[in-house]
């Protein structure tokens, strides 16, 4: 396998700003594709991840569970407007130089995300980004069955990461690569690299990965 300078970016918090999974829901609300009743399974969702962090999959599938049958055609037409109209206005202002600067210096770069890949996958339209690796919305026949995959948040972004890399047929170069993430859940993807940045990090993050370099993105 050839070794291969790489920056792994969480997206949530370090690339943008909050949460993408709720301004996505109401974007759909606002756009018909999902009954304003959505915000209710939503609400729910989040009581039981708080209650239970280990329930991310389940909750997305209960937040999610209106694109059940839509085709991957329409929900990605609606990813990009998603992108164009909301969420790139809530990406940090530092974060696209920071892109652009690994990416003119050869880096590949992947974003790995536990957010859902239903408008992830449209990310590098919009940034300079190799590859997005996030929570697989299940599809059969062009449509989305309304089950998702594992959560990939924590141990789980590292598994992707080396899955991802064996079909590639690359490994990382450590000592000239980089991961960036604001939460201590991305500590073991950022451990993966000899230069873990923390973007506006959370205490937790701070002490699980102490020679880790802090920015404040705004």
């Amino acid at each position: 396998m050839t070794p291969t300078a790489f920056a792994f970016f969480d997206f949530d918090d370090t690339l943008a700003r909050g949460d993408s999974i709720f301004p996505y829901l109401l974007y759909c609300i606002k756009r018909g594709l999902a009954p304003k009743s959505q915000l209710f399974k939503a609400a729910a969702g989040f009581l039981r991840w708080k209650l239970q962090p280990s329930s991310g999959r389940a909750v997305k599938e209960m937040t999610l569970s209106y694109i059940k049958g839509r085709t991957v055609e329409e929900m990605d037409s609606i990813a990009r407007d998603f992108f164009r109209e909301v969420q790139q206005k809530h990406f940090f202002a530092d974060a696209a130089p920071e892109l652009f600067r690994l990416h003119q210096q050869g880096v590949k770069i992947v974003v790995v995300s536990a957010s859902s890949d239903l408008y992830m996958k449209v990310l590098p339209e919009f940034l300079p980004v190799d590859a997005v690796i996030s929570t697989v919305c299940e599809t059969m026949d062009g449509r989305y069955t309304g089950k998702i995959g594992k959560n990939c948040k924590g141990e789980e972004k590292v598994r992707r990461i080396h899955a991802w890399l064996k079909t590639q047929g690359l490994s990382i170069d450590k000592e000239r690569s980089a991961g960036y993430g604001d939460s201590p859940s991305d500590a073991p993807m950022l451990l993966l690299t000899a230069q873990p940045t923390l973007v506006n990090p959370k205490r937790k993050l701070k002490k699980a990965v102490p020679q880790g370099r802090i920015v404040h993105w705004r």
